[in-house]
């Protein structure tokens, strides 16, 4: 029986048992990859195209995207997305500025009859002059309702100048909406998703001849599109600020160019942004939402893209905080630079970030994200492996010297909105 009064065991992570995912050549270097180790009849597939918003004109990216399941010669929109009902599957697509994915989900009865159906709407698709209209109106509505608020306001100051002069800092303006036409997005599809297609990736219990039946439908959209990413940026250096009238909020924006993840430092970097403003229990949380009570939340990252990544400190306060909050962020910055971190904090944020691993890795769906994290910066599971060895070795003095080396204030991009 068990005693409750006893503590139970706490066992410490060794390692994390890996799926290797199947992977299946397309053409060109393009690859299918395959988790097929799915205990129900649940199926997940993703299409990433090379088709982000660095690319072309400003939102051409996002209207091309959001206008995939838009109407073909022979079915209008309604009627597609009645056929994708009918067959129990659910369609979303995303942009980001280094490419767009399109998720299909189905259960295994009916997932080729989506699959197809979903390459049928991509691959001839016409993007009808009224659903471009109506796009056109949705975002522009939206635009207008966004610009009153601060944190809207601050993301895209915050963008504009770390990364300055580079197509990654390019914003979309409201007059951008009006430029856009059929003509343009037509052609953008063209180039970047009937011959952009970068990877397909599968997750669920299916028979090899599918796969190949599969392969065969996506490979017409491989093609000979150089994917260029930016590999170098330098952000504008000082604090930028800019009023709204009327706000009783100010958004705040801190950050600089970093790295990613194949950077030497990059795993020490991020035990110490854990520490600093990583989670619920950060310093930052602590300091300017507990103590001082000056935000509902507050939080710091490292935003990783296919070649470098960028440092971020994000808040809203009140606007007649705004300055006290800098300040208490500097100071944060400041203690970890000079102080030592204490064995009872590191312990508690070691046994957070390993636990975080083990959630972020439970299950064929999660695991495939956990391939996709590695292999997309030319990595594989050793990763994983080296980031639990440092996240129990890591040293007090490690943490410091992070903080000292990447956390200067004079390097940061810091915006006000509000």
């Amino acid at each position: 029986m068990l005693d409750r009064r006893i503590q139970p065991e706490v066992n410490t992570l060794e390692d994390i048992s890996f799926v290797h995912p199947q992977h299946f050549d397309i053409k060109n270097g393009i690859q299918l990859h395959w988790i097929n180790t799915v205990a129900d009849d649940a199926v997940k597939i993703d299409l990433v195209f090379d088709a982000g918003s660095r690319a072309e004109q400003p939102a051409l990216a996002s209207f091309a995207n959001s206008l995939l399941m838009a109407g073909t010669p022979k079915y209008s929109a309604d009627e597609l997305h009645a056929r994708l009902d009918g067959l129990g599957g659910f369609f979303h697509a995303e942009t980001s500025r280094e490419g767009a994915t399109v998720t299909l989900y189905g259960l295994r009865k009916n997932i080729y009859a989506l699959f197809t159906l979903l390459i049928e709407a991509i691959s001839e698709a016409n993007f009808p002059q009224k659903e471009v209209d109506q796009l056109i109106n949705q975002k522009q509505q939206s635009f207008k309702v966004s610009s009153e608020k601060v944190s809207f306001i601050a993301r895209r100051l915050f963008t504009q100048n770390v990364f300055a002069n580079s197509p990654y800092g390019t914003v979309t303006q409201y007059e951008d909406y009006a430029k856009i036409t059929q003509e343009a997005i037509q052609a953008f599809h063209k180039k970047h998703y009937l011959q952009g297609l970068q990877k397909v990736c599968v997750v669920g219990d299916l028979d090899p001849i599918t796969i190949d039946e599969m392969i065969s439908l996506v490979k017409p959209m491989v093609g000979e599109l150089a994917t260029n990413f930016l590999t170098e940026v330098e952000n504008t250096k000082g604090e930028f600020r800019q009023e709204k009238e009327g706000a009783v909020q100010t958004a705040i924006r801190i950050g600089r160019i970093l790295f990613n993840r194949t950077a030497e430092d990059y795993l020490k970097f991020s035990v110490m942004n854990t520490i600093f403003g990583g989670y619920f229990g950060s310093r930052l949380m602590s300091n300017i939402r507990e103590d001082k009570g000056y935000t509902y939340g507050i939080g710091s990252g490292l935003a990783e893209m296919r070649k470098l990544g960028y440092f971020f400190i994000s808040t809203e306060v009140g606007k007649d905080v705004a300055d006290k909050a800098l300040e208490e962020i500097k100071h944060e910055i400041e203690r970890l630079q000079t102080e030592l971190v204490s064995e009872e904090e590191l312990s508690l944020v070691r046994n957070y970030t390993i636990g975080q691993m083990l959630k972020a890795s439970d299950g064929p769906f999660a695991m495939m994200d956990r391939y996709l994290g590695v292999a997309d910066f030319g990595l594989d599971y050793d990763y994983y492996t080296q980031k639990i060895e440092l996240v129990k070795s890591i040293t007090p003095e490690e943490i410091r010297e992070m903080a000292k080396k990447y956390l200067k204030w004079e390097d940061m991009t810091v915006v006000l909105a509000g």
